[in-house]
C-alpha cells in the first residue's frame, strides 16, 4: 500500500512539474524564463550525501534553508533497504513561517533542480518574498512526519534500569 500511495505522489508531482519550465542556471531559479531565487549548496560531497540548500530573493535575505535528511526505520525494512533508511527533506521558513518535512523525491543524489522544482511547483515564492498562503498551506500539508516518527522510535528505544 505505500509502495502504491509513493507511485501516485511521485506521478502527481511529475506531471505538476511538467506544466512549468523550472532550472537552475548558475545559482539562479529560473521559472518559465524568469528567475524567481537563487539557491546555494552545501556540504554535498561524496563522503557526506547531506546536503543544506539556501534559497534567498534578488536581495540576498534568506528565504527558506532546505535540509537533505535521513532516519533508519524499522518499519521500511525490505529486501531493497535492508537498512531501513527514509531519506527526507526538511524545509524551514524564514522568519518563523515554520517547519515542514517532505519525502525526498530524488532516489540517490538529490540536486539543486530537484529543490527549485519543489520550491517552484509549490509557489512558495512571490514577487521576490515567500507567498504567505502557499507557505502555510505546505506546512500544514506535509508537517513534520519525519521527525515526528524518529521521536516516536527513540522513545520506543529507551530501556529503564531499576
Amino acid at each position: 500500500m505505500k509502495n502504491l500511495l509513493f507511485i501516485a505522489i511521485t506521478l502527481l508531482f511529475a506531471a505538476t512539474i511538467s506544466a512549468q519550465n523550472v532550472r537552475v542556471s548558475g545559482n539562479r531559479i529560473m521559472v518559465d524564463g524568469q528567475k524567481i531565487a537563487t539557491i546555494e549548496r552545501l556540504g554535498c560531497r561524496a563522503v557526506s550525501p547531506h546536503c543544506i540548500y539556501y534559497i534567498r530573493n534578488s536581495e540576498g535575505k534568506l528565504l527558506i534553508t532546505i535540509v537533505e535528511m535521513d532516519m533508519a526505520d524499522p518499519t521500511e525494512v525490505t529486501q531493497f533497504n535492508p537498512t531501513g533508511i527514509v531519506r527526507y527533506l526538511r524545509f524551514s521558513f524564514a522568519d518563523d513561517r515554520g517547519i515542514a518535512e517532505m519525502l525526498n523525491p530524488a532516489v540517490l543524489n538529490t540536486r539543486s533542480r530537484d529543490i527549485a522544482r519543489i520550491v517552484a511547483v509549490s509557489r512558495l515564492i512571490s514577487e521576490d518574498e515567500l507567498n504567505e498562503s502557499e507557505v502555510r498551506n505546505f506546512v500544514q500539508t506535509h508537517g513534520t512526519f519525519f521527525s515526528d516518527r524518529e521521536r516516536e522510535l527513540d522513545r520506543s528505544r529507551i530501556i529503564i534500569h531499576h
